[in-house]
């Protein structure tokens, strides 16, 4: 299938986006939705990591060449021959600039709510000191969060390369959610990371790791397809040491 690509200022920076079929493939950190990434990293899709708090989250995407894919819609289309199924004539293809403009109203959305919170709590009267106000506000059950959480994002596969965006680039953090896969949209977003990589033109190296007890076959297959990868010869020693976010 076809896409388009565009390219737009962020912070001294381009960042990408990739349309196709309604959905979308962005560069840009600021649209990453923190707590979904958070639940991928503490699935079992995500083997090799493990949570963190949002700050640290932040700061690691801050840091990165983030890879977000998004849907145009909440849920995947229901599979063919289900009651839920519908005709295709009677489905109209989705603007991924309508995609893109929610995922961007979310953002701002979420930004106002915590300048609201931030500005809540401290009361300022001239001649008079600070007081602090105390509001009452309903709790949340959790179940609750997590269904405001997943409604308000469309965030459904990401990848990062760690990059001085010249001479290296290590892949990692590959994920597309589970209930979106078998519809080429991990392949596709692997397509768009080589698109960047290809494009450095003083590459040295580009590298990732890959666990062989986790279908590691099959991925080596893949990513020597879809990125020209192949194992380290013997006259090269990669060396590492496992720091405390390591999983495996």
């Amino acid at each position: 299938m076809s896409g388009t690509i565009t390219t737009t200022p962020h912070n001294a920076q381009h960042c990408k986006t990739w349309t196709r079929d309604g959905f979308l493939i962005s560069t840009d950190p600021f649209l990453i939705h923190i707590p979904t990434l958070q639940k991928a990293f503490d699935s079992d899709d995500m083997y090799w990591a493990r949570s963190m708090p949002e700050p640290e989250m932040r700061t690691m995407l801050d840091h990165s060449f983030c890879f977000g894919l998004y849907s145009p819609t909440p849920s995947p289309p229901p599979a063919p021959g289900t009651a839920d199924a519908m005709d295709s004539s009677m489905i109209r293809p989705l603007d991924p600039s309508t995609t893109l403009h929610e995922i961007a109203e979310g953002v701002h959305r979420r930004q106002q709510q915590q300048q609201k919170k931030n500005k809540q709590g401290t009361t300022t009267i001239q001649g008079i000191a600070p007081t602090t106000t105390t509001t009452t506000t309903k709790r949340i059950d959790s179940s609750e969060k997590e269904k405001e959480d997943s409604s308000s994002s469309s965030l459904i596969g990401f990848a990062r390369g760690i990059t001085d965006r010249v001479t290296f680039f290590y892949l990692t953090d590959v994920w597309v959610s589970s209930e979106w896969r078998g519809q080429g949209l991990g392949k596709w977003l692997i397509s768009c990371v080589q698109e960047v990589v290809g494009d450095m033109e003083h590459l040295r190296r580009c590298m990732l790791v890959i666990g062989q007890h986790q279908g590691g076959k099959e991925a080596e297959t893949f990513y020597a397809k879809s990125m020209k990868m192949e194992r380290l010869g013997e006259d090269v020693v990669p060396l590492h040491w496992k720091g405390p976010g390591c999983t495996f």
